[in-house]
């Protein structure tokens, strides 16, 4: 972001100063870019009293609204293939969030049961973030629907603690989802996850192999 007249405008550079592309959209307040990728870029604007996720391809005249219908407030925090991840307000609370690039592509990612969620990672049809489960933060692995909600928390076998994925990448064999964990008064432990890819043979929404194994 840059200040401009008082005002954070979302911003893109290429390396210099010169570069420098304001991307603040006409009748945006204040606005962000939270991440980019392959010459696209994902944040917020705010726009009529709402903050609204964003997507741009370079310029402030590409803007896209992504905000869906009815929600008072969203983000988008990653991109990749197509595809943006982050959050929304459903009711009194956030949900995890899919979009393909409109509005009306939004995917409603909240697992059943949770409280609040968020996406932070995209890649390759997968999401990563966080769900709030029983008032705590867990690792979220996604796979484009609801359905599909993978708690990876399960997987970091200690007590009283919370976790969340950030970023996400795919060797074509094995998902790796990085983020971190907390435990009640200690530091920060950087975790990474490695999941075998996600097949779908019977459409469900759910991965094949951990219906019937569990996650590898």
């Amino acid at each position: 972001r840059a200040l401009v007249g008082g005002l954070f405008h979302a911003s893109l550079w290429s390396g210099t100063a010169a570069s420098w592309v304001d991307l603040n959209p006409i009748g945006s307040m204040s606005s962000g870019v939270l991440g980019a990728s392959g010459g696209h870029q994902v944040g917020q604007a705010f726009v009529g009293g709402v903050d609204r996720a964003s997507l741009w391809s370079g310029t402030a005249a590409s803007w896209v609204d992504l905000n869906p219908a009815g929600s008072m407030s969203s983000f988008a925090l990653g991109a990749s293939g197509g595809q943006q991840a982050g959050f929304a307000a459903v009711g009194a609370f956030y949900h995890a969030s899919l979009w393909s690039g409109t509005a009306a592509s939004w995917v409603d990612l909240h697992p059943a049961g949770a409280t609040s969620s968020d996406t932070h990672g995209v890649f390759d049809g997968q999401q990563v973030g966080a769900a709030d489960v029983n008032g705590r933060e867990h690792a979220s692995l996604w796979s484009g629907t609801a359905a599909s909600w993978v708690d990876l928390h399960a997987f970091w076998p200690v007590g009283d603690s919370i976790s969340t994925a950030e970023s996400i990448w795919s060797d074509g064999i094995f998902t790796y989802v990085a983020g971190y964990g907390l435990l009640a008064g200690e530091d920060r432990q950087a975790l990474l996850w490695k999941v075998e890819l996600c097949v779908d043979q019977d459409g469900d929404g759910l991965c094949d192999d951990w219906e019937t194994n569990g996650i590898p």
